[in-house]
């Protein structure tokens, strides 16, 4: 990574797919009609309260004329969400995305042949082809536990059996490979660089540090671990995978791979951009110089974090409590 390169990049098309992949949620919705229920698609764009991912994103569907708003929900600190509902704009991002898309491509794929097929139909009154549209959906989200409607919830409120005519659509097109732009796509929209602090009584300070940076893919496609293992081994990254209560951990413990990694990706994003060009240039240079095995060298390193690091409400190691614990005076 280089330390004079600014945040004045040409953001990529497979950067942006990547981050939308792994920030959208595709939504079919049921809601009561007439009697009966109907299905709203919707497509969710989850902003991670960042102002800057809400301009790149926002940058790129107006350039393809994708119709969208904003949900600020009880934020008062700029959108949480972006909203696309129109069912001609889902189906461009999806044409846009094909053969780059792994996390939502199968769900997203499903909401544009129900659009295609029954958009501006009525659906509710007709409780078989209901339940053969919402079935399959219901199918890609195995995870539901505790949402009101599901599927067994409609069998008692039709009091309908099981239906093998279910609606069917093709495959979504899935990439060969993904590319570095998509893994810092992902990276911007489900990754963190974190200062790990924890007690270290033998060491002069009593306390010890590591740097950590991670994705975490939660409810992960099938196809997401494999694509990123052979992206990774391919690059020479060599980080920890695992798989935990149905969410994917793919992290980068040890200083070098930290640094590898960052050094592989840093350049291609935006929401952590700051926090990579922190660590590769100043945080990993002087923890290998053992700065941070005096008090000041170690304090230093953790206000320099916490001057670029996005809010952290239940931090404990801060540099309040390193102040107190140590008395000093910045």
């Amino acid at each position: 990574m280089n330390s004079e390169s600014s945040l004045d990049i040409n953001f990529g098309k497979e950067y942006i797919l990547g981050l939308i992949d792994h920030l959208s949620r595709p939504i079919l919705e049921p809601y009561p009609m007439g009697g009966g229920y109907g299905l709203a698609t919707e497509l969710q764009i989850s902003l991670r309260k960042s102002e800057l991912l809400a301009g790149v994103i926002g940058q790129f569907l107006d350039r393809q004329d994708i119709q969208y708003r904003y949900d600020y929900g009880d934020s008062e600190n700029g959108p949480r969400k972006m909203l696309i509902h129109n069912s001609e704009d889902i189906e461009t991002l999806r044409d846009l995305g094909e053969g780059i898309y792994i996390q939502i491509a199968e769900r997203l794929e499903y909401l544009v042949a129900v659009d295609r097929e029954y958009g501006g139909k009525t659906i509710a009154g007709n409780e078989e082809l209901f339940y053969q549209l919402y079935k399959p959906w219901t199918d890609m989200h195995p995870y539901w536990n505790s949402k009101k409607y599901t599927l067994d919830f409609f069998e008692d409120e039709f009091n309908i059996g099981t239906i093998d005519d279910i609606f069917d659509v093709p495959n979504p097109k899935y990439p060969e490979s993904i590319s570095t732009e998509y893994i810092a796509g992902a990276f911007d929209g489900a990754g963190m660089i974190s200062l790990l602090i924890n007690e270290q009584p033998v060491n002069n300070t009593g306390y010890g540090m590591a740097f950590n940076a991670r994705i975490t893919v939660t409810h992960p496609d099938i196809r997401i671990k494999p694509n990123f293992i052979r992206y990774l081994e391919n690059h020479g990254l060599a980080p920890t995978i695992s798989k935990r209560e149905d969410r994917l951990n793919i992290q980068f413990n040890a200083i070098n791979s930290v640094e590898k990694f960052i050094e592989e990706v840093g350049e291609s994003t935006t929401y952590l951009y700051n926090l990579c060009e922190l660590f590769y240039t100043q945080l990993i240079p002087a923890y290998k110089d053992q700065y941070h095995t005096t008090k000041e060298g170690f304090f230093d390193i953790v206000r320099a974090f916490e001057e670029v690091a996005p809010e952290r409400p239940r931090a404990k190691y801060t540099t309040e409590f390193f102040e107190e614990k140590w008395d000093l005076e910045e």
